[in-house]
């Protein structure tokens, strides 16, 4: 049944949404400290949303000027590109989960809302790419989070039908993007989660269901 796994890069192939979160404030800092975004605003506000939303939303709920978007986004990439170097390493256990899921015949593609130059950055940092067929990044899309549109060219670009693929997300606005995508969710907290097993898991029972379905 399932021919395509997706998995989100932040947050569910890496630990770093607290490295996205530094650099924004980082950045932010350098107009005014009232527009720091706290930890407490970026889980329940700002979580799982590309920088544009991010400031937009800040805009609206402190008065950010919009007219300083390029230059924060600027800042915010020389930031999150030296927090990558000085931080992110191969991560043995997730290239091991990639290259079983390889091994069993799956399409491995990566969704990010990062820009392309810092997922590439981050896919080769940890050793992944190795294993990932084809990636997208926020330059893909023209609507991000929660519209679906980063899952459904993912799909199309692999040739594949929603009831054939399996999204691994984590954040709630990625989960309401790839529910409305109609492939089937497979929710994770934290990198912690992806496992071969879980994965598995996942993928045995949805087609257990369908199988039972269609009898």
């Amino acid at each position: 049944m399932f021919k395509t796994i997706i998995f989100v890069f932040d947050g569910v192939l890496a630990n770093c949404k607290d490295l996205h979160y530094k650099a924004l404030n980082k950045s932010l800092e350098t107009v005014d400290k009232k527009y720091i975004i706290s930890r407490e605003e970026h889980l329940t506000i700002y979580d799982g949303l590309p920088t544009n939303k991010k400031l937009e939303l800040l805009h609206t709920n402190k008065g950010f000027p919009l007219d300083l978007k390029e230059k924060i986004n600027k800042l915010k990439q020389v930031f999150t590109i030296e927090l990558i170097k000085s931080d992110m390493s191969f991560d043995e256990r997730l290239r091991d989960v990639l290259k079983k899921l390889k091994e069993d015949g799956y399409k491995i593609y990566v969704a990010s809302n990062s820009i392309r130059e810092t997922l590439q950055l981050m896919l080769y940092k940890t050793g992944l790419i190795e294993f990932v067929d084809y990636f997208l990044s926020n330059n893909d899309v023209i609507h991000p989070k929660p519209h679906p549109e980063i899952y459904m060219k993912a799909m199309i670009h692999a040739g594949v039908s929603p009831s054939e693929t399996l999204i691994v997300e984590d954040s709630f606005h990625g989960r309401e993007a790839a529910l409305a995508s109609g492939a089937k969710l497979c929710p994770v907290d934290s990198p912690n989660d992806v496992t071969y097993e879980r994965i598995k898991s996942y993928i045995d029972k949805n087609t257990n269901q369908d199988t039972t379905n269609k009898k």
